[in-house]
């Protein structure tokens, strides 16, 4: 099915990825100060996705936040750089990039933290690795609801984009259940891994994206040396 020509509304500003391609699908990038769920199996790109959203930022002049909930920054910097020519560490020392981890699941403590670090370094946008971790330790799905509404109207008003990580049971577009989340978020991206003759090939689709008049296709994508290409001449 042909994919929608991508439009973009009137007056609104943007935020752009700088992710080959993938600005083109949403006719010009994210718009700002909105929230975005990027979710996928175990390893389809969440995370490189997500720096790079925020390393492309820092190129550009925004500063990036990049809250872990699980990795510490030192390892996945270890793990970013095995792949990627990106000068992260670069950007961390003139303090366009900020890395920390939070340890306490407190969605009180978590907002703190990240206040702290937004007003002192005057971060625009944000990404929280993983929400999963959040939700498994939130005490019910109310709880949950509510406690992630008043997080991202929270980081709204501090005039930040943000992006959220979740994870998913499976790498395969079938079988993927909705959850929670992704009927709050503003947005949601789709990573997965689909078997192509006799090999997977990571892909990623839009799946919602609100007041963006996005491309509904589902569009292959490889993680090379320069970070994330989506090849929109080709879908699958």
């Amino acid at each position: 099915m042909a994919a929608k020509t991508p439009g973009k509304p009137a007056s609104v500003e943007r935020v752009l990825t700088g992710i080959e391609g993938f600005d083109d699908m949403l006719g010009g990038g994210f718009l700002k100060r909105r929230h975005v769920l990027v979710r996928g199996g175990p390893g389809s790109g969440k995370t490189t996705f997500s720096m790079e959203f925020l390393y492309r930022g820092a190129l550009a002049g925004e500063k990036g936040l990049m809250v872990l909930l699980e990795e510490k920054p030192e390892k996945l910097l270890e793990n970013l750089s095995n792949g990627l020519d990106w000068d992260l560490k670069g950007q961390i020392d003139k303090g366009n990039l900020v890395l920390i981890s939070v340890d306490s699941f407190s969605w009180e403590h978590l907002s703190d933290v990240i206040q702290s670090y937004i007003i002192r370094h005057g971060v625009k946008r944000v990404v929280i690795d993983t929400l999963t971790l959040l939700k498994l330790n939130t005490k019910d799905e109310f709880d949950f609801r509510r406690n992630l509404i008043g997080l991202l109207a929270f980081l709204e008003s501090l005039d930040c984009t943000v992006l959220l990580t979740a994870e998913s049971s499976t790498t395969a577009r079938e079988g993927t259940a909705y959850s929670l989340e992704e009927f709050i978020v503003d947005g949601v991206v789709a990573l997965y891994s689909v078997p192509v003759k006799n090999e997977r090939r990571r892909a990623l689709e839009i799946l919602k994206m609100r007041g963006v008049n996005h491309s509904n296709a589902m569009y292959p994508f490889k993680i090379t040396s320069d970070g994330i290409v989506v090849y929109q001449e080709e879908i699958i």
